[in-house]
């Protein structure tokens, strides 16, 4: 049965919503080796935005991307700001609120079943945890996957969800940090920045090119990655570039010139210095 974008559970204040149901998810639940992802998606919030539950069937994960409001599990309250995450469970009482002057937009995302529990235990994201994740805006995209993913539905639609919310859920336990953390605002700017390098450097020719997509001026962009990285912008991106074009090149029809049009290089002898440069020999196996 495909996804419907209705629930009992949803909420209904709401100014715009993109949700999915998987309605045929007990079935899978007996999976044991799997997530059995029930439903999720992303809510606009409406500056009345309340939920307040004794009890809830599934496990939850919930994600603010923009806006503000508050959370409370089992009898404690904590303030909810972009990039702030938190759990519960069917055991934890929970009450969940948006501010009326900045609405929350949020990603719920709602599973179950042995490899859920096991999961959650692993990455220490037990019911009733808050955190903020300080990459967030590749915890997003990877929420948006889902989304999509599920959307799409069919056998691998649905692993392909269920791979990425996994995905989101380790990194959101590997880059965790307090709940009170506050995010420096430049560190913030150079996530942002280094993400654009990895999610685009097939077709980045330059730092500048970057600079300008992320709406900072390419000096500022190589300061970022000085005050918080360990290599300049243009090492990533020649790192990037390079270690993809390694891989294309040991295709049995592989050609050089095509792989180097392929990132971005404007000739194959260009490429061909940079990536003997970077590796110690000639893309042609020299």
């Amino acid at each position: 049965m495909p996804a419907t974008d209705q629930a009992d559970y949803f909420s209904k204040q709401v100014v715009r919503t993109r949700r999915f149901f998987l309605p045929e998810w007990e079935q899978r639940q007996r999976d044991a080796a799997a997530l059995c992802l029930v439903g999720g998606g992303c809510e606009w919030c409406a500056p009345d935005f309340i939920v307040d539950r004794q009890t809830f069937p599934y496990l939850a994960f919930e994600f603010v991307s923009k806006g503000r409001g508050s959370v409370t599990l089992a009898d404690q309250t904590h303030d909810l700001e972009a990039g702030h995450a938190f759990v519960f469970g069917p055991d934890t009482p929970h009450v969940i609120r948006s501010a009326a002057d900045e609405p929350m937009v949020k990603y719920f995302f709602n599973f179950t079943g042995q490899r859920a529990d096991q999961l959650m235990r692993d990455l220490d994201l037990s019911p009733g945890s808050v955190l903020r994740v300080m990459d967030s805006s590749r915890v997003v995209s990877l929420l948006e996957e889902v989304i999509d993913h599920a959307l799409r539905g069919g056998r691998f639609g649905l692993r392909a969800a269920c791979a990425a919310l996994e995905h989101a859920l380790v990194l959101c336990a590997d880059s965790r940090q307090s709940a009170t953390t506050k995010i420096d605002p430049a560190y913030a700017t150079y996530l942002r920045c280094r993400g654009h390098l990895l999610r685009n450097y097939p077709v980045l020719s330059s730092i500048e090119q970057a600079a300008r997509a992320c709406h900072v001026s390419s000096a500022y962009f190589t300061r970022l990655f000085q005050r918080y990285d360990t290599e300049t912008p243009l090492a990533c991106l020649t790192r990037l570039k390079l270690s993809q074009a390694a891989i294309k090149l040991r295709q049995p029809d592989a050609l050089v010139k095509a792989v180097a049009a392929e990132l971005g290089y404007k000739s194959a002898a260009h490429f061909s210095r940079a990536f003997k440069a970077w590796s110690g020999r000639s893309p042609r196996g020299g």
